[in-house]
């Protein structure tokens, strides 16, 4: 199974230049767990991730402080084409639970550890 099979359609993001509560409310709404950070151009700068959130808060920083303060810089990502076990390992390697999916230097959509187990679930119970 590939990646482009789990991904869903959109991009939940935010400017590097807006406010955490940016982040914050995106991730709320749409009931994730992370967004990515773009620039003007709407190319991939970082991530926003509820880790980042917790070190925001545990940090008393507050939420008007501009993402690109606080944003994961290292983007770890995935293509279209890669296959969803080589995702994990990029996931499990690097201690992420979100992979932001690109194509052709733009982000296509996120994915998450849940979104990869549960595709390996239904692989392995279509395949006993």
């Amino acid at each position: 199974m590939r990646i482009k099979e789990l991904v869903r359609d959109g991009v939940i993001s935010c400017r590097a230049s807006e406010p955490i509560s940016c982040a914050v409310a995106k991730m709320y709404m749409n009931n994730v767990g992370s967004v990515l950070v773009i620039d003007d151009d709407g190319k991939p700068l970082g991530i926003f991730t509820e880790r980042d959130l917790v070190r925001v808060v545990a940090e008393n920083l507050g939420l008007d402080i501009p993402l690109s303060k606080v944003m994961s810089r290292k983007l770890i990502t995935a293509n279209t084409s890669e296959s969803i076990v080589s995702a994990a390992m990029k996931m499990i390697e690097n201690n992420i639970r979100h992979l932001p999916v690109i194509e052709e230097g733009r982000a296509v959509g996120m994915v998450s550890i849940r979104d990869i187990v549960r595709a390996l679930m239904a692989q392995e119970l279509a395949y006993p």
